[in-house]
């Protein structure tokens, strides 16, 4: 048995993000079930924050007005296309009517999930805080959506609300996104899979074989080590 670790550089309000995960997910399904040896192994996943928004914004806005800040109407519209249509190849039903804001909330809960609760957790809630804000049209900026995708992924609802209601790990939290900006990180997703010198970096949503390939390759490092 190896155990393959996996660092994934985020933001929940990142779409391509989400496309990631999900593309990491169904990798992991077929590693295990057709590798040899790989329904042994232990992928070990972990989320790192980073924030798109390096000011915090100040109150949330609808998602087209906020790609318009940046894009003209033609180009939302043949981003929104693309997202849709690769979205649609892994299960995911995007929809652009929601409001969407700042991810410090969301960050935080993630950190406290991987703190108390482990890696699986922490796993759960990114996926429901995806869910919510580009499935469901919830924005994550709101602490009520935050604490009931953390509710529904197993954590105690008492613990998450008096976590938010304080400022602990707010530093830390704050401290982990600029570290990996200082580190080079100009965007997300961002997959670290492996250790040491044979650690992949794979960046952007990458597809299922450069995960697979990246898998194996972090195996037979561990392998050898």
């Amino acid at each position: 048995m190896a155990v393959i670790p996996i660092e994934i550089i985020s933001d929940p309000i990142c779409p391509w993000c989400y496309i990631g995960y999900r593309s990491l997910q169904r990798t992991v399904a077929l590693y295990q079930k057709t590798y040899p040896g790989g329904s042994k192994d232990e992928l070990d996943i972990i989320w790192k924050p980073y924030f798109i928004d390096q000011v915090e914004p100040t109150e949330s806005v609808l998602i087209n007005d906020r790609m318009a800040r940046r894009m003209t109407a033609s180009q939302i519209n043949g981003a929104q296309t693309r997202l849709t249509r690769v979205g649609k190849g892994l299960g995911i039903g995007f929809r652009f009517g929601g409001y969407i804001g700042s991810s410090r909330v969301a960050h935080r809960t993630l950190h406290l999930a991987l703190e108390r609760y482990g890696g699986l957790t922490q796993c759960e809630l990114a996926d429901r805080l995806f869910r919510s804000q580009f499935e469901l049209e919830k924005d994550v900026s709101d602490v009520d959506v935050v604490i009931s995708a953390a509710v529904e992924s197993g954590m105690d609802e008492t613990l998450v609300k008096e976590y938010l209601e304080s400022d602990r790990d707010l530093n830390e939290v704050e401290e982990e996104a600029r570290n990996a900006r200082g580190a080079g990180v100009q965007g997300v997703p961002l997959f670290l899979i492996g250790s040491g010198e044979t650690k992949v970096r794979l960046e952007g949503a990458a597809d299922m074989n450069e995960f697979f390939e990246a898998f194996a390759k972090a195996r037979d490092s561990a392998s050898c080590a």
